[in-house]
């Protein structure tokens, strides 16, 4: 990655808590992290420990209650919750454990789908589909629905989609959490060259593997950050 590359996210002491019963529980506690456009990096740690909860305040799938993130000079934090849906389509592209392709669509529709909502013409949609499916090596699988795709190349599916819009940034909670060795290698192969043309990504994960070909790793411990 590219020193003088600027910072695409700038989060400052962001917080997360929330009450059980009458205790507060502390998510997240003051979180600052400066990431790099093009960086790849690794989010690790033990369960509840604050990992999802930070990937979910980035994602504005949660509200936090104190801090702020800037992102590609959007602060998250700031935006109203009618523009939230706007926000993600057009800045976050999200990679899931359960790839959350939706079983009806084939491979390119479910690509294409992501699109919809922003606006993009039909058939530069699918052409865009078309060409992201083809570059991670699914150009024979077009027309297959998940059900018979393998656990790797619904994952490879669901990071096409996670592109489609030309995210600011990808997040990507345990991406390899149910695929084998050499799946999780490719899948991870997948990520550093998208990194090394310039795309952010976020990965949240338990694997040591995974984390060892990040660009950099943060550790978060009872919600807190260690770099």
């Amino acid at each position: 990655m590219p020193e003088e590359q600027e910072i695409i996210l700038k989060i400052e002491n962001l917080s997360r808590t929330y009450t059980q019963g009458k205790i507060p529980v502390h998510a997240l506690r003051c979180a600052c992290i400066s990431v790099r456009k093009g960086e790849l990096l690794a989010i690790m740690g033990p369960s509840g420990s604050g990992k999802s909860t930070l990937l979910a305040l980035v994602g504005t799938l949660e509200k936090a209650s104190g801090g702020t993130a800037v992102l590609d000079g959007t602060d998250l934090t700031k935006v109203p919750e009618k523009l939230l849906p706007r926000v993600r389509r057009e800045k976050i592209g999200f990679v899931f454990q359960h790839y959350n392709l939706i079983p009806t669509l084939s491979a390119l529709e479910n690509v294409e789908l992501a699109m919809r909502f922003s606006g993009v013409p039909k058939k530069e949609r699918k052409q865009r589909a078309k060409v992201l499916l083809e570059e991670l090596g699914l150009g024979e699988r077009l027309d297959h629905k998940p059900t018979e795709l393998s656990g790797g190349e619904q994952q490879r599916v669901s990071i096409a989609r996670a592109l489609a819009n030309n995210p600011a940034l990808i997040l990507a909670d345990e991406p390899t959490g149910e695929v084998d060795s050499k799946t999780r290698d490719s899948i991870i192969r997948i990520f550093k060259e998208l990194s090394t043309k310039g795309q952010t990504i976020i990965v949240v994960t338990h694997d040591p593997e995974v984390a060892k070909e990040c660009t950099r790793v943060l550790r978060i411990t009872d919600g807190m950050i260690k770099d």
